[in-house]
Order: C-alpha cells, then structure tokens, then sequence
C-alpha cells in the first residue's frame, strides 16, 4: 500500500475554542479564560499563516480541556483513529464531535475498550509512527492503533513506559522533516531515535520540543529564544506562539488542533482489502 510523503504539508487543521469553564482543569495554574481566548485566536491565525484552512469543532457543555484537540486521536495521510480515554476520565465525550467532523473525510477507525489510546502519546515521523505507553495508552489500545496503521502501510515502533510518568512523547519530540528531530535532552539517546540528526532541547526548556511543523514553517511556543536560534540555523522558519495558559490545563503547541496532511490528489490510494475491528487485535 502506497503511503503519501510529506506528512508535514497540512491541508486543514481541527480546532475546539476554549469552554469558558477552563479554569476547572487547571494543573499547573489557573488559566485566565480572556488571556486563553485571545492566546487561541493567535494560535489559529499561526496555523493560518501556514497555509492551514481551519475547521472549528464545538465540544459538548462541560469539557474544560476539549480545547486539547490533540488528545482525542491519532491523524495519518487517509485514516483517522479516535482514542479512548478512561471510563472515569472527565475527558469522555470529546470524541464525538472529532469523530463528525471528520466524517467524509477520513477512514474513521475508533480504539475500543479496554483499550486507552491517548494522542499525546503517539508521534509520527515521516511514514513511521512510535507510541508511548502510559497511563493514558495502554498495550491493548497501542494494538489497536498499531493495527489500524499496518493496515494503511505505515511502520509502527512501541516504546516502553518512560521513568518520567509525566513525559508524552508527541510532546517530547516533534519531526521538522529530513531525517530532524526536535528533541528533549532526556530522549535524544533513546534506541529508537539514535539514527536521527537532533536539535536538542535542554531540561530547562523542556516545552519547546512540542513544536509543529507545517508546510515548512516551525510554530515554537514563545520564551525558547534559544531553541528558536538553533531551528533558524537550520534555514527553517519560525513562528513563536504564546499559549501559557493553556500550558496551566496540559496543553501544547501540537495538541491545540488536529492537523489534516494534504493527501497528493494524484497519488492513487490502496484501501485495506477488507473491514476489521478491532476485537481482531
């Protein structure tokens, strides 16, 4: 099966506004609503500036993190899988507003329990995907979506528990294409990622490696002014975004909107030959 190149040419980019009711999940700080409304608004005129059409999704009444797009599911060239989060976690029910707007659009595959899948955990490089186990993505839901990828053709490594709970490896590493990783100083001898050139971002800066890269432009939160000198060496553009207080609720750059590749319209696409469940895994 013929896989698109050139994951980082996005199309459309999925995004849910913030709930006015942010501030009930906040972790690290209480968000302020205005300054998180007027902070979206900028990270949705940067994705626009990438050449990005954005469709909005509205979230079901209280979901203070539906905003955390990202987390809900897992974007390939043609295929969309929709995670599954806890049966207690106050996150359930987002999937559902993902899962129509992307209908007609994408092959919607949906990771079932007792499987957990979150999109944190899971990063794409090139036409390789790595998913992190946590305690948000278990081994049943990490099958799932290894299956769902397989059978689209795309490579699939998975990566034990980190020592660091806290770590998500979508938010630890981002791919700025040819053989470059943007990475986190704790993951940049990891087994997986030895073959790969690096720009590596030290412990004391931890959240500029939870970039995204678009259409050949780099959107770095804003305070890495080192980061952003190393990535400008390397001839690519950068765009600094503010999202501090989404930060306070576990938010990042990447999962602040699903992004849709650009699907080469002349490139013929091989369907899976048949239909599978995921209670085949």
């Amino acid at each position: 099966m013929a896989v698109v190149e050139m994951f980082d040419r996005i199309s459309s980019a999925l995004i849910c506004p913030p709930a006015g009711n942010l501030a009930a999940a906040a972790a690290l700080g209480v968000p302020d609503a205005g300054r998180a409304g007027s902070q979206h608004w900028k990270y949705v005129e940067a994705l626009r500036q990438c050449g990005a059409d954005v469709v909005t999704v509205t979230a079901a009444e209280g979901l203070p993190q539906a905003c955390l797009i990202g987390n809900a599911a897992v974007m390939a060239d043609h295929l969309a899988v929709i995670g599954n989060f806890s049966d207690n976690s106050p996150r359930q029910g987002e999937q559902r507003g993902i899962a129509a707007a992307l209908a007609g659009e994408k092959f919607l595959k949906f990771v079932t329990a007792p499987g957990l899948l979150d999109g944190d955990d899971v990063l794409r490089v090139d036409n390789h995907f790595y998913i992190g186990l946590s305690d948000r993505t278990n081994q049943e839901g990490a099958a799932q979506l290894a299956f769902f990828l397989t059978e689209f053709g795309y490579g699939v490594t998975m990566l034990e528990p980190p020592a660091d709970a806290a770590l998500r490896l979508n938010a630890a590493a981002t791919s700025l294409g040819q053989n470059t990783l943007l990475v986190r100083e704790e993951l940049a001898r990891h087994f997986a990622f030895l073959t790969f050139d690096k720009i590596i971002v030290p412990r004391h800066a931890r959240g500029a490696a939870a970039a995204v890269f678009a259409n050949g432009a780099v959107l770095l939160p804003a305070g890495y002014a080192e980061t952003a000198a190393d990535i400008r060496k390397t001839g690519r553009p950068v765009i600094e975004v503010n999202i501090s207080e989404f930060e306070k609720i576990g938010g990042t750059l990447k999962n602040l909107s699903l992004r849709l590749p650009k699907t080469a319209a002349q490139a013929p696409v091989e369907l899976p030959r048949r239909e599978n469940s995921a209670a085949a895994v």
